[in-house]
């Protein structure tokens, strides 16, 4: 079944039919929800007493009835968690590290100053990988957006050859934002087109222009990335906010993963490409979820599934995330002003 809301009252919907709820008398409850209501029906309404989520199950679980299915993508049919030796690879491996930005203004001078002193912070113990979340633009609009992020990746090109060790070691992935050149608001989005990075790829050839949300495989590790400001989309279409800011963002880890899905919410207010709406489905749940959101920065634990949100990197005062795949912990960063 379904659940809407439509002219000011909430509705459950299944092929069926439509029955009108009554939440008024609705003791607890929680955001977006796919759980049965429970309470009574009288005089062609239901009245709820209470609803909340399907539980959330840790991957273990999942695999303990499916085996070793490869559920996460990628060329093997069996998944790479059963495999001791990379399990071995990735404890034994304490260096790496996984930098993750969001918002990377390739047009904003300061942005790129932040970028070099990072990369110079960086130059003696490259990271294993930068994850460049989007938008790469900080005025998005207009006819030159195009032409000024070409010039704008070349730029940061340059940047990126300044330091070899990180040219040499480091891989780039960048993940296009919003209100990057695209097809609008609808998910996944595809990479930026190759015409755009061409240069930039044959400058810095361990780059990866992805999809958004995209899907890492590090030894036996599942890491998926999105970079969409959900949280927000979220609390406007909740049945009921969060009793305290603070408990917004476990709210919002919460209500995904017992969901199963990156963006549970009508397709009105985060339309999907129906054909692909599997690469946002996030069950068996991954070992780590980066959501690059616009909202503050946060590190969660739930159901074995490490969540992050690197924030924004102009906003924030550029702050960003580390994450170190042989403990599985995130160090919070931020560069300091010269």
């Amino acid at each position: 079944g379904m659940f809407f809301f439509f002219q000011g009252k909430f509705y459950l919907e299944d092929p069926s039919g439509t029955v009108q709820l009554n939440l008024s008398k609705a003791i607890s409850f929680h955001c977006p929800v796919l759980f049965p209501p429970i309470g009574w029906y009288e005089d062609s309404v239901f009245h709820v007493n209470a609803f909340g989520f399907p539980p959330t199950e840790p991957s273990s679980t999942t695999r303990a009835y499916y085996g070793n299915v490869n559920f996460f993508g990628g060329p093997s049919t069996t998944s790479v968690k059963a495999s001791a030796k990379l399990k071995q690879l990735e404890e034994e491996n304490e260096d790496a590290m996984f930098v993750v930005v969001s918002d990377v203004w390739l047009d904003s001078v300061e942005v790129l100053e932040k970028i070099h002193l990072m990369f110079s912070g960086y130059a003696a113990m490259p990271p294993t990988c930068f994850i460049f979340c989007g938008n790469f633009s900080s005025a998005p609009y207009g006819k030159t957006q195009i032409k000024s992020l070409k010039e704008s990746l070349k730029v940061l090109a340059e940047a990126i050859c300044e330091y070899p060790s990180i040219h040499n070691s480091s891989r780039f992935v960048f993940i296009p934002g919003p209100e990057d050149p695209g097809p609008s608001t609808i998910l996944p989005r595809p990479p930026l087109a190759n015409h755009i990075t061409e240069e930039f790829r044959q400058r810095v050839p361990f780059s990866v222009f992805t999809t958004n949300p995209c899907r890492i495989q590090y030894c036996s590790q599942e890491i998926v990335v999105i970079r969409e400001d959900l949280v927000n989309k979220m609390c406007r279409n909740c049945v009921r906010l969060p009793s305290s800011n603070l408990d917004i963002p476990n709210h919002f880890v919460k209500t995904i993963l017992s969901q199963g899905h990156l963006t549970p919410l009508p397709l009105y207010v985060s339309p999907v490409f129906w054909a692909y709406d599997y690469a946002l489905r996030v069950y068996p749940v991954p070992d780590v979820i980066i959501f690059a959101d616009k909202y503050d920065p946060f590190n969660i634990s739930n159901t074995d599934c490490l969540c992050i949100n690197p924030g924004s990197f102009p906003k924030s005062g550029f702050t960003f995330k580390v994450y170190y795949p042989s403990n599985r912990t995130v160090e919070d960063s931020k560069l300091q002003s010269l």
